[in-house]
Formats: C-alpha cells, sequence, structure tokens
C-alpha cells in the first residue's frame, strides 16, 4: 500500500509543507534532480506553472546534498528560471544548478519494453543524480488526456525537434519516457489548475496539492481532483498493466473539499497546429535517428 497525501489549502507553500511534513519526506546526502512544469513560464495563478513555493517547501527539506539540479525545457526557460524567482533560490540555498535541459549534452537511452520507440534521447546529467522529484501542473491535454506526473518527463527529452519526433504519440510515447525517468517522490500542483487547451490559459482553481512516492497513485489522486477517471485512457491502462494498479492508502484532505470538474477539448488552432506536427514529426523520424 502507497500513502497519497491530498491537501486543501489557498497557498502552495504551506499546502506542500503540509503535504511533506505528514508523509515524512527528507532526503540527506543524495544528488537531487527536481523537475518542476514552467510551461510558458507565467505566475502559477495562470493555470500552466507550478507555484515555486512549491519547490522551496522541498528544498527546506533536502540535507546536505551535494548537487540539486532544478531542470526543465520550456519555450525560454532561462526567462521563467529568472521571472519565477528560480534564481532567487539558487543563491539562497546551496549546491543547486539550474539547467536548461533544451541546451545539455544528449545521452540515447534502450526503452526496455517499447510502446513507440526502441531508444530515446535524454539529457545526460538526469541520469547522474539519485533521487528524482517532479512536480507537476494539474491541467488537461487535448492528446495526451491529462498534464500529471508521468506527462511532466516528456520534459525531460532536450530538443524541440527530438520532442518533435514523440509529442504526436505521446500517449505511447510517455509510457517509454517513464521507464527510463523513474520518479522517486511527485507532487502535484492544483491551487489553480488548467482545463480545455493546453495552449491557452484557462484557469481553473481546486486548491489542492497531492504528493506520494507512487507516481501512478499521485496522478490518480490528482485525476479524481479533475473528474476524470484515468483508467478511461489508454496510456494509462498501459501504465496499470506495465508497474500494477497501486493500493492507495489515502491521506488528508477529503475530495469534496477540492474535487472540480476540468473539461477537456481543443481550440481549433490546437487541432490544425497538431495535424501539421504529426506529418512533420513522420518526416523528421524517417530522417534521423529516433
Amino acid at each position: 500500500m502507497t500513502d497519497v497525501y491530498l491537501a486543501s489549502s489557498e497557498d502552495a507553500y504551506k499546502g506542500a509543507c503540509e503535504a511533506l511534513d505528514a508523509l515524512n519526506f527528507s532526503v540527506t546526502g543524495k544528488r537531487v534532480f527536481i523537475k518542476p512544469n514552467l510551461t510558458g513560464g507565467l505566475e502559477s495563478r495562470y493555470g500552466l506553472t507550478i507555484d515555486t513555493g512549491i519547490v522551496r517547501a522541498v528544498l527546506e527539506r533536502l540535507h546536505e546534498c551535494p548537487l540539486i539540479t532544478i531542470g526543465e525545457s520550456c519555450g525560454d526557460t532561462a526567462r521563467a528560471f529568472k521571472e519565477l524567482g528560480y534564481e532567487d533560490l539558487a543563491r539562497e540555498f546551496d549546491n543547486i544548478v539550474l539547467e536548461d535541459i533544451r541546451e545539455a549534452e544528449i545521452v540515447w537511452k534502450d526503452i526496455p519494453k517499447p510502446y513507440h520507440t526502441k531508444e530515446m534521447p535524454f539529457h545526460a546529467s538526469l541520469f547522474e543524480h539519485d533521487y528524482v522529484i517532479n512536480i507537476a501542473k494539474m491541467k488537461t491535454h487535448s492528446l495526451a488526456g491529462v498534464t500529471l506526473c508521468m506527462k511532466n518527463i516528456f520534459g525531460c527529452v532536450p530538443t524541440r525537434k527530438q520532442k518533435l519526433m514523440y509529442h504526436p504519440f505521446i500517449r505511447k510515447a510517455i509510457l517509454d519516457m517513464n521507464q527510463i525517468v523513474k520518479s522517486d517522490f511527485c507532487i502535484v500542483d492544483g491551487i489553480w489548475g488548467n482545463e480545455f487547451d493546453e495552449i491557452q490559459s484557462t484557469p481553473k482553481h481546486s486548491g489542492a496539492i497531492i504528493a506520494g512516492e507512487n507516481i501512478l497513485a499521485v496522478d490518480m489522486i490528482a485525476a479524481e481532483v479533475m473528474g476524470i477517471n484515468l483508467s478511461a485512457i489508454d496510456t494509462y491502462q498501459r501504465a496499470f498493466e506495465l508497474w500494477g494498479d497501486p493500493d492507495i492508502n489515502m491521506l488528508g484532505a477529503n475530495f469534496d473539499e477540492v474535487k472540480r470538474f476540468y473539461r477537456q477539448g481543443a481550440l481549433f488552432s490546437t487541432r490544425i497546429r497538431y495535424i501539421k506536427e504529426t506529418a512533420a514529426s513522420l518526416v523528421y523520424r524517417a530522417l534521423n535517428r529516433h
């Protein structure tokens, strides 16, 4: 049985502290990689990007860690790090490196049980760490169904062109990615989530923070808050077959305190974009290693 804590809060930092302390979260002496979701680089209230306070809460519970890397790949990672306060965190806490994954050295990894491809590129520095903390935003996604912790690992693929190879086929591709990148601890920021279209900010208030060690369990509770059944999404059907359906010990708030119903869908412009992206992906895959 795996513990998952659901905090009902209007403050991401306080909600994260509550969840982390309830789960006795503490990491000592390890090289830690933190993967936040910083899509768009906007403030968390717009529903696309995690609240920096959650990362602060995590950092306060890391002790004598020789290396702590915060890594992300978004449209302008450097700007996001600066404007969202990550440069300030790096100055405040010891041994922190901010990494733009798009500019990192690349390593190719064989996929143990391929669903979409036999090998994939990742940023090499990730594998120099002992412990991965996955901090996702609560969002819907027109291709993946939801953007939670499993989808957040998509950001570990370095370049835009490499992402292009996999994004149109993301429901299978993230199964391949999560076989290589194992999340040791997961958090979902659902204070403000995002519904309907992943390209457009359509904020949805839930007032929820979800945390736990099991990525599927955390995603299941987050999806329940969203009013979405993960068992209806083929990615998670396959994930349950691959890793097992977790037996969850639910802690913290009741669902009725935070549960909302997130609309799913996509703008017409997003659908057209993905049609073009699929065609480009097939061409790119035919001409490049994949």
